[in-house]
């Protein structure tokens, strides 16, 4: 890729090395060049597959810096360019856009157009070189890549950061279906604040790539793929679309959790050929129910590869943990007490990291960006809940949501702006204030 510029730990690589020859591959080559290590250069290829493979699996930029070691190896295997969106193998699913702080969204001016990125298994930062900024604003980074809206157009399009392979979608201005299925007009800006959209990107055996759009200002889904000419809402509605989380593939959804009613975690699988026409018109099935007495405020995350669901008991004093597996089973006693290195973030976007890199990130902690927690200073002060002692402590003291945050800026707050989309985009952020 021409335009990534990455820096890896205390290393500054120029534009384009992370697809290219870097410094220390090209070294590395002229060490195979050696006769003596040309064993390596000529392994067999079967082998190459498997090694190559298994360092997909492990992070995408492994991948380039492995085909980079000779020509070989690079000729041996595929390259990511041209496949990154259509082949889910190349999807950069451990990398999150990672806002800068001090009103440093992406495509501020002063950052020349580079995007920082960051991988929540190891703590790697990289900058990429992405123009696109100057009209789009994100709506979702499904997979690590990036839902991009045009700002004046309202074009969707699905962008692969370190590639530069795009998908075009429609423009999402206003579904002329909803209007038939009674939806009021007022409704239609819901549409278009970047806080209720959530994604989940499929690809059938084709290369045909699928998007779903879970709105949950509406309360609806809608899907298009590539070369549609308008997206497709659901005919049924949701009683109240509470938090959605691609996974697998699919869209999860808890459906409900207000008041004494009981909540529902659904599953939307994605519109195959042979369902089109009643994708829109059949709803989807429970996944399972949730016990009314036991959670308030229900979230969705991914963390060490399972589905959660997180949630607070009635009186918002206790986080409550749950694998949803074992919901799916019947088990509503066997609550989550640890999950090791991993800190969940709750917020419009929830993730899990790897704390073992980062410093001021404890693990086995779940930082809430939102309001749960009302047991502590009120709204946006960032709460955090240790899941081995059962208790509550406050990251900082001030107001994450409402700011301006005190100086000095922690990782820990960079990292909960990843899950807070007002820090996404120009003119729909609360930014730290660079003047206190």
């Amino acid at each position: 890729m021409r335009n990534v510029k990455a820096r890896m730990a205390t290393h500054q690589v120029e534009p384009g090395a992370s697809l290219r020859h870097g410094g220390h591959s090209r070294r590395l080559s002229r060490r195979l060049a050696d006769p003596a290590q040309s064993t390596w250069a000529s392994l067999h290829t079967d082998l190459l597959d498997l090694i190559a493979s298994r360092v997909l699996a492990s992070d995408l930029l492994d991948y380039v810096r492995f085909r980079a070691v000779c020509l070989g190896w690079r000729v041996t295997t595929p390259c990511p360019r041209g496949r990154g969106m259509v082949d889910p193998c190349f999807h950069p699913r451990q990398w999150m856009m990672f806002p800068e702080g001090g009103g440093l969204y992406p495509g501020h001016p002063a950052l020349l157009g580079y995007v920082r990125f960051f991988n929540l298994l190891t703590g790697t930062f990289i900058h990429v070189r992405l123009p696109c900024f100057r009209n789009h604003s994100v709506l979702d980074c499904p997979d690590g890549l990036l839902l991009l809206r045009h700002n004046k157009s309202t074009v969707i399009c699905l962008l692969h950061p370190f590639t530069g392979d795009v998908v075009l979608f429609p423009p999402l201005s206003i579904f002329p279906q909803l209007a038939k299925l009674g939806c009021f007009i007022s409704d239609f800006s819901k549409i278009q604040d970047t806080r209720f959209v959530c994604a989940p990107v499929s690809v059938n055996l084709v290369g045909t790539v699928t998007m779903m759009l879970a709105l949950t200002g509406l309360d609806r889904v809608a899907y298009a793929s590539t070369g549609d000419r308008q997206w497709t809402p659901t005919s049924w509605k949701m009683k109240h679309l509470y938090s959605a989380l691609p996974f697998g593939g699919s869209l999860y959804v808890v459906d409900g959790g207000w008041g004494l009613e009981p909540s529902r975690i659904l599953r939307i699988n994605p519109p195959e050929d042979s369902n089109l026409s009643s994708w829109s018109v059949i709803p989807p099935q429970m996944v399972t129910q949730c016990p009314v007495k036991l959670l308030r405020m229900l979230q969705l995350v991914e963390c060490n590869s399972e589905l959660l669901l997180v949630g607070c008991d009635s009186g918002h004093s206790r986080i409550v943990l749950f694998r949803v597996a074992d919901l799916l089973n019947g088990v509503t006693t066997m609550q989550l007490t640890s999950i090791g290195d991993q800190a969940v973030f709750i917020g419009g976007w929830n993730m899990a990291v790897n704390s073992k890199s980062l410093p001021s990130v404890q693990g086995n902690s779940i930082a809430v960006v939102n309001e749960i927690g009302g047991g502590l200073a009120g709204r946006g002060t960032l709460p955090l809940y240790d899941l081995g002692s059962g208790t509550w402590s406050q990251v900082f003291d001030g107001h994450f949501l409402d700011g301006p945050v005190p100086r000095p800026y922690s990782l820990v707050l960079h990292v909960a702006t990843c899950c807070q989309r007002l820090y996404w985009n120009s003119g729909k952020i609360l930014c730290f204030n660079t003047d206190v």
